[in-house]
């Protein structure tokens, strides 16, 4: 599979930006962000979450140091929302945002690296460059960076391979596995995308108390199956424990993700779900 051996490129159609401007851009944003930013450099980025007040998750992101501006790549379906959000918070900072709209092309796998001027990020667990480029360029730039990856043994790829390769990693994905009912630690992006390191940022009190203090009622778990039906209940004698929100066929059968109650959420773990028995196989994330 090109995305686990060599390299798979794809348009990440879903994403759009948020440019962020200003003498005070990088401190101001890393005040708003789960990641650490501070340290971020020209040509770096990194990947984190906005989470309101009492820590829930407002959307993804990642931040490209472009030097001169911070480009912040988000679901084009949170931006209106984002920027309300980050709106708020500015207050006498030397700050500006406003939307920016890109075309984002993706080359993951243990092939990309070098293989475009892009910026590192790593969206599947095996490496990974993103390009960014004007909406009118995408066509172009999406043919050249698959010639590329071709060289290299690979090329493009389906949504359905995408969705496979994601799977198989336990890497949720914005509005399908987490949204604004979850924290981070119960969507498995604690340690993708949260640094304990840091200073403060909004929500951080209520991130960090789950962390140190607080129990998780549930969990996003990898699953595997013989058939499961995204939106159908994991249960145990007949009580509902979880409920699958992402799927896809793997080698005959099928794997996904889930959410699992804490008592249930181990490895190895059977559980029933209207089409089937469905074995939990381990924390997404992880």
């Amino acid at each position: 599979m090109r995305l686990e051996e060599t390299v798979g490129v794809r348009a990440l159609d879903e994403l759009t930006g948020i440019l962020v401007t200003g003498s005070e851009a990088k401190s101001w944003l890393n005040g708003q962000v789960t990641q650490q930013l501070a340290l971020l450099k020209r040509g770096e980025a990194a990947y984190g979450l906005a989470v309101a007040v009492h820590g829930k998750i407002l959307a993804d992101l990642w931040v490209l140091d472009r030097g001169d501006d911070l480009l912040v790549l988000v679901p084009a379906a949170a931006r209106e929302g984002l920027l309300k959000h980050f709106d708020k918070y500015i207050v006498m900072e030397d700050v500006d945002l406003e939307p920016h709209d890109v075309a984002v092309l993706t080359a993951q796998g243990p092939e990309a690296a070098g293989i475009a001027d892009g910026f590192p990020c790593d969206r599947l667990g095996r490496g990974g460059v993103d390009v960014v480029v004007p909406p009118a360029e995408r066509d172009v730039a999406l043919a050249g960076l698959v010639a590329a990856a071709e060289a290299r043994g690979g090329g493009a790829v389906t949504e359905d391979e995408w969705e496979r390769a994601r799977i198989r990693a336990g890497r949720p994905r914005f509005g399908v596995d987490f949204g604004d009912s979850h924290r981070p630690q119960e969507a498995g992006l604690r340690d993708l995308a949260v640094s304990f390191q840091k200073g403060c940022y909004l929500g951080q009190e209520v991130v960090c108390m789950l962390d140190t203090r607080g129990k998780l009622r549930r969990r996003l778990m990898r699953l595997r199956a013989e058939t499961l039906e995204v939106g159908a209940p994991l249960e145990v004698e007949g009580a509902k424990v979880g409920e699958i929100t992402s799927a896809v066929a793997d080698d005959g059968a099928m794997i996904g993700l889930g959410y699992v109650k804490r008592a249930h959420a181990e490895p190895g773990v059977r559980l029933e779900s209207p089409a089937g028995a469905v074995e939990v196989a381990g924390p997404a994330g992880a």
